[in-house]
């Protein structure tokens, strides 16, 4: 898809820092911040005046502004707002940083962050408003679920599935194969050899679950 600018960023947290510099390296800084926080309009993230989603949102395709990115960490919270502009006409752009490496053959869903030094191998298929964060590596054949999130320096064997709005925790390691469920919580550091149903919490070496949140989703 080609950005058109300007763009819109949906968030003002940390979150929105990471991708508004992505953004800014591909030569796109004509930007605009929206935020749902009243404590935050009309303060300045990086230079840019955050202003109040509700007025804006309604009034930026008057403006020529039809596209942006969802820059909030939370995964349902990030569904929900990406599911919410499309339906008011707005269409999903990625970010993608400039050292990550994308397999020709990978498939970036749009909405889709991917931070600094973040591989995606052959085939690969990655959903809408996934972000993939910083050193993360997602090898061969897998297949990201919408809106889930791979954090910092977790990595991916082959041919795994991960579904939505799962979360793999920083430097968690998932074996090979393995299929992931859907709003799955995968500790930091953990190490999943086996695999995970919808809607639990696993954690540790080998990760195991301790808690099975389905049920209040």
């Amino acid at each position: 898809m080609a950005i058109q600018f300007p763009v819109f960023v949906y968030g003002a947290g940390g979150h929105a820092k990471v991708i508004l510099d992505i953004l800014t390296m591909h030569g796109i800084e004509n930007i605009v911040i929206v935020d749902d926080d009243e404590s935050r309009w009309g303060s300045r993230l990086m230079g840019y005046e955050i202003r109040n989603s509700k007025i804006a949102l309604d009034e930026m395709r008057h403006q020529g502004i039809h596209q942006g990115i969802i820059a909030i960490g939370n995964n349902r919270i990030r569904e929900e707002k990406g599911d919410q502009i499309q339906k008011m006409g707005y269409e999903l752009i990625s970010a993608i940083h400039p050292t990550a490496v994308i397999a020709k053959t990978a498939t970036i869903g749009a909405g889709s962050a991917i931070m600094a030094g973040a591989i995606v191998n052959s085939d690969s298929v990655v959903g809408e408003n996934v972000t993939l964060n910083t050193a993360c590596s997602i090898d061969h054949d897998c297949h990201i679920g919408p809106c889930a999130h791979i954090s910092p320096g977790a990595h991916l064997g082959g041919t795994v599935t991960i579904g939505k709005r799962t979360h793999v925790g920083i430097g968690a390691v998932v074996l090979p194969h393995l299929h992931i469920g859907n709003d799955v919580m995968v500790g930091g550091g953990a190490v999943v050899i086996s695999d995970l149903p919808d809607g639990v919490t696993a954690v540790g070496v080998p990760a195991k679950i301790i808690k099975n949140h389905q049920s209040k989703l």
